[in-house]
């Protein structure tokens, strides 16, 4: 008999060592099934929210997005001016149809200068163009250009035209 009490006393502590963790087990799933709930309609608006640039046809601003898709959520008023440029570029046009492109954006390509997240991009851009650094030289090169005063070159041709301006 005592050994059967023993082992009964022994049965018994586990069962209520357990309730005791049970109950607070089901206060935090109940408490995390809450905060789900509170959480699913933010997140189902981010997932169903459209992707960036998705009004602008073009396949080469979808391979740009996958760089920097925060940069087109900030700005988004450059996905058709930077879809534009893109173009032009692969499709090798005259420098100055770059230029004057890029210009007639200038007040949209404006977020790219004040975005953070668009860093990335005017990395890339200069690392094979002589893309303006801030915003000011855009404003500036643009004004440039309006009076006929070309100064965007490619990085070959800015890093010649300097090499030859040193004298020697």
């Amino acid at each position: 008999h005592e050994r059967a009490r023993v082992g009964r006393r022994q049965f018994e502590q586990p069962q209520a060592m357990v309730s005791l963790p049970t109950a607070v087990l089901v206060k935090v799933v109940v408490l995390m099934d809450l905060l789900a709930a509170s959480l699913a309609a933010p997140l189902a608006s981010m997932n169903t929210e459209a992707p960036p640039c998705a009004d602008v046809d073009s396949v080469l601003i979808q391979f740009v997005i996958r760089v920097a898709p925060q940069c087109f959520r900030q700005c988004p008023q450059v996905c058709r001016p930077v879809a534009e440029l893109l173009e032009l570029v692969a499709g090798h046009v005259d420098r100055t149809v770059l230029e004057q492109t890029g210009c007639s954006f200038e007040h949209e390509l404006q977020c790219l200068y004040g975005e953070p997240s668009c860093k990335v991009l005017l990395v890339i851009a200069n690392s094979s163009m002589d893309v303006p650094e801030t915003a000011e030289e855009l404003r500036l090169r643009c004004a440039d250009l309006a009076g006929n005063q070309t100064t965007w070159t490619s990085t070959t041709t800015s890093t010649t035209t300097a090499t030859t301006a040193v004298p020697s």
